[in-house]
């Protein structure tokens, strides 16, 4: 009865305050993610969160839905459930864009448990940065990179930072930003116009969003410009700096 009443407890109070509309979209965006749990590409990931984890006696994998963390209701209902990245899109994408790693700062928007934010700082990046808005994601992601420093994964720590991605000022110098669909076109047009305002500024701005289901964000009003289109992700650069 315990375990009941604290679950009923949970549920109320990530329901309580909500619109009936705002509770269909939590509903629907739960069913998705449980079914894609079960499925083929779901297994391959699960496998691929293994034996990176193994390896590195980290904690990066995993699924966790938005509704059971401490995060603010309405930005909640924009972003999408955590799934670990397991890096291939950045490998793939750093290949096409031809550049040197060692000039450029990496963020990762939504990284989550920063997974991503560790291979960025192996591949070589000036620094590697990892911005998450649910404090128990962040908390895990502060133990992956001290772990992942103690045992030789990379050379300097990570960065990891607990906020808003949309509300977040990239530092200055050349970067390099990574989306993996970790929220909807509202956060992610915030996220673009702090990006574009740099490359404005005259710093050089490079973007790959992977699992791109609004790429509109980007396309609109060709503020950005295709470099590379893969089934799986897309490298964009401001018009402001393409070339």
């Amino acid at each position: 009865m315990a375990k009941l009443g604290t679950w009923k407890t949970g549920a109320m109070r990530r329901l309580e305050g909500r619109t009936p509309r705002q509770i269909a979209a939590l509903t629907l965006k739960t069913i998705r993610h449980k079914v894609r749990s079960f499925g083929p590409a779901a297994a391959r990931a699960r496998r691929a969160d293994q034996a990176f984890d193994r390896r590195w006696g980290t904690d990066t994998g995993g699924l966790m839905n938005l509704s059971a963390l401490n995060v603010a209701r309405d930005r909640a209902l924009l972003g999408n459930g955590y799934q670990a990245s397991n890096g291939v899109a950045l490998e793939q994408a750093l290949a096409v864009a031809g550049i040197d790693p060692a000039r450029f700062t990496f963020i990762d928007y939504g990284s989550g448990k920063g997974r991503v934010v560790l291979i960025a700082a192996a591949t070589g990046f000036a620094r590697a940065i990892g911005v998450e808005f649910a404090p128990e994601l962040h908390t895990v992601a502060l133990a992956n990179a001290d772990r992942f420093l103690a045992v030789g994964g990379a050379p300097q720590r990570c960065e990891m930072v607990l906020g808003d991605a949309g509300a977040y000022d990239p530092p200055a110098g050349p970067i390099f930003a990574y989306i993996y669909n970790s929220f909807g076109p509202v956060i992610l047009r915030e996220v673009l116009e702090r990006l574009e305002q740099r490359a404005a500024a005259g710093e050089e701005i490079i973007a790959v969003y992977v699992n791109p289901r609004h790429r509109e964000a980007f396309e609109e009003g060709a503020r950005w410009h295709v470099i590379a289109d893969r089934e799986d992700w897309v490298l964009y650069r401001p018009a402001a700096t393409a070339h």
